[in-house]
């Protein structure tokens, strides 16, 4: 007799699971005993084409005569390029136990069965039979089934190995086995790409570390770090954050605006922001009349640094705007320290619009107002226009804040005036006063007309025609 070989398919385990898998969803009866199986039939070292008779038996050994349960004998199984598939039912005996399936062949011009070996170790899907119909060693099934559904109330339900990827499908789902830890992930292995993960959707509490949520997402802990987020920027994304809080306005008659971060503390920062490179902690108003950092209602600001040369505090425009506005309330400083300034000024309102440079008198038709000087040793001198030669003043006193109509007047310190050096050249330390020529001072030759109207003392030389003196400006 010619040689019967058999040669099992890897896919069988695949198979085997499907069918069980297929058999639950479709029948509202309890699931059967019976699984599919698929194998390969060589004759004579070529794939059989042809009717056969099967003949399963199973073993709980290799190679030991232990049958386990009844055989199943199968007539005229076809079988096309080797390839067959049978329905194998061995009743309830899938009780965890390892075993074996026998096979037997009969083709038409054979003299009797052939013993296929070695037996085929059966992998662990058709256990799912015992795992549906024997909780805790044999009984009822803790498995509910209704139409689509499955549910399991038996206690609770492990997952120890990862399957990943998959080779189709979307939808959620669960894996151990991973030296990372529990995978619980939603994805759409039809486009391989990654799918959003609705916890308690559409509205209800998640809590970490408690068993009572107070809120949408309720995290606690007793030591440590309750929450951490890492982020690592990139030029493609418009917003880099590890954490990103929105809080909207209510659209509808009961809304109310929403606070984006809100924190609060009983003995440590409410917030605390550190950086290696950067700031610690920002606040950016993007349209007008907000604010990039509010505090209420006690120190609503409160800045604190180690380091003699570092400030606690930095505000910076670097478009030559308000850095700090303290229009309400009052400011108090130890010691106040001006940079890039070098005079105190006031804001007067002025006729015309005066230059930077430009000397002022008081304007006798009106009351508080300034104009451009005109006449040589005015006792009416006021002062100058400050901000010549971009040296801003230090320091500018306002009633109202307003600006236009206004000019900023130096009344004291150092500030570059518009003088006139064609009656007498100018030297440092001379005394200056009012010029015949609109808007300039010259130096104050005539020491019988110079008390009450002296600008102030020359720090630079001017020794012809017109031009720009700085000037202490000290009113006399």
């Amino acid at each position: 007799m010619r040689a019967l070989t058999r040669v099992f398919l890897p896919a069988v385990n695949l198979v085997v699971a499907i069918a069980i898998a297929s058999s639950a969803a479709a029948l509202a009866a309890p699931l059967g005993t019976g699984f599919t199986y698929q194998g390969r039939l060589m004759k004579d070292g070529l794939p059989y084409t042809g009717a056969a008779d099967l003949l399963f038996r199973l073993h709980d050994d290799a190679t030991l005569d232990n049958p386990i349960g009844a055989d199943v004998s199968l007539a005229a199984v076809p079988v096309a390029d080797g390839l067959f598939t049978v329905e194998l039912d061995f009743g309830t005996v899938f009780d965890g136990t390892a075993l074996w399936l026998e096979t037997r062949v009969f083709t038409g011009d054979d003299p009797d069965y052939t013993l296929l070996t070695p037996r085929q170790l059966l992998a662990a899907a058709p256990y799912a039979l015992h795992a549906l119909n024997a909780p805790s060693g044999g009984g009822s099934s803790f498995w509910t089934q209704s139409a689509g559904d499955l549910t399991y109330n038996g206690g609770g339900v492990g997952v120890l190995g990862g399957s990943s990827p998959f080779a189709s499908g979307k939808g959620v789902f669960i894996e151990g086995g991973s030296t990372l830890g529990g995978l619980v992930f939603a994805y759409d292995y039809d486009t391989g790409s990654t799918l959003p993960l609705l916890l308690n959707s559409p509205g209800g509490m998640v809590g970490i570390g408690t068993t009572a949520p107070g809120a949408r997402l309720d995290v606690r802990s007793t030591t440590g770090m309750t929450i951490r987020a890492t982020a690592t920027g990139t030029n493609f994304s418009p917003v880099n954050a590890a954490i990103m809080a929105i809080g909207n306005t209510g659209t509808t008659i009961s809304g109310a605006p929403a606070t984006g971060v809100y924190a609060t503390s009983t003995d440590a920062r409410a917030v605390a922001g550190f950086s290696t490179n950067n700031w610690g902690v920002t606040g950016d108003c993007t349209s007008a009349g907000t604010y990039g950092i509010l505090g209420t209602p006690n120190e609503g600001i409160y800045g604190s640094s180690p380091h003699v040369a570092k400030p606690a505090g930095k505000f910076v425009c670097p478009t030559n705007g308000i850095a700090i506005d303290a229009s309400a309330g009052l400011v108090k400083v130890k010691t106040l320290q001006i940079m890039g300034g070098a005079d105190l000024a006031e804001r007067f309102d002025v006729a015309g619009d005066p230059e930077p440079g430009t000397v002022l008198t008081i304007d006798p038709e009106r009351a508080g107002q300034l104009r451009t000087s005109d006449e040589a040793y005015s006792h009416r001198v006021a002062g100058v226009v400050s901000g010549a030669n971009a040296l801003d003043a230090g320091v500018v006193l306002s009633k109202d804040g307003r600006i236009e109509g206004t000019a900023a007047v130096a009344l004291t310190g150092r500030v570059w005036v518009k003088c006139d050096a064609t009656h007498a050249p100018i030297v440092a330390g001379d005394l200056l006063t009012t010029s015949p020529r609109a808007g300039h001072a010259m130096k104050a030759a005539d020491r019988d007309r110079a008390p009450g109207a002296v600008l102030g003392k020359a720090m630079t030389a001017l020794e012809s025609g017109t031009g720009m003196v700085l000037v202490l400006v000290s009113l006399q």
